[in-house]
């Protein structure tokens, strides 16, 4: 049985493509201070305390400002100190503690805030540093945390997260290849970061990047709930 086929142009065809949450792209063309208005922001806000508190010494943090300008020491936050869940994160100890973090901010928040936009990554701030802080009152009781790199695992998290699902709805066989580059960035932060000082709080990390990946995982869904919507 044979069949044939009408004459007459015939419309490329066209494959069902996946539904991806809209995200708040930013214009490439801009400059990097109007795509990344809250990283710039951060980053400078960060510095400058670093500076104006450590001038003077060398750069190197004086222990004793850790508690008196904010640093987090569980025992003061049972005690209704909460705001140390804020300032802890704006502490940094040593030019490397700074400058470590600071580049973290700045690469994955030139990768996140332009396709998110500034409320949602401030809000992956919020819930990074809180939840990277509050694993470490659990695990280390007694111990003075402070610096930016809770938010920095938290962008770590958030991006990976992004990665994946965008990958998964897209093409699924390359999901896993995806999902191992990812672990091998997320290890390659680790030992870079580790190698800064042997107090580096791994706690801290560990929260940061399981509350990074909490609020990606939320805004996606969000995101597609949004879509959905008639």
């Amino acid at each position: 049985m044979e069949s044939t086929r009408p004459e007459g142009p015939y419309p490329p065809h066209q494959e069902e493509t996946p539904v991806i949450p809209e995200m708040e792209a930013g214009n490439p063309q801009a400059s990097f201070i109007r795509r990344c208005p809250l990283t710039v922001g951060f980053v400078l806000l960060v510095s400058l305390i670093y500076g104006l508190s450590s001038y003077g010494n060398g750069f190197q943090y004086p222990a004793k400002l850790w508690v008196l300008l904010g640093g987090f020491y569980p025992p003061f936050v049972q005690n209704g100190e909460w705001w140390r869940y804020i300032t802890a994160s704006l502490l940094h100890g040593t030019p490397a503690h700074w400058f470590n973090n600071i580049a973290g901010l700045l690469i994955f928040g030139n990768l996140l805030e332009p396709v998110i936009g500034s409320w949602p990554l401030l809000g992956i701030y919020l819930i990074s540093s809180f939840g990277g802080l509050w694993l470490s009152s659990l695990m280390l009781p007694n111990g003075m945390t402070y610096g930016a790199s809770t938010i920095d695992y938290g962008l770590i998290g958030a991006y990976i997260t992004l990665m994946l699902l965008i990958r998964l709805q897209l093409d699924k066989q390359a999901f896993f290849k995806e999902l191992r580059g990812s672990i091998v960035l997320t290890l390659m932060f680790v030992l870079w970061n580790s190698m800064e000082s042997a107090t580096v709080n791994l706690w801290g990390h560990v929260g940061g990047l399981v509350g990074g990946i909490l609020c990606m995982l939320a805004l996606w869904s969000l995101r597609n709930k949004k879509a959905a919507l008639p």
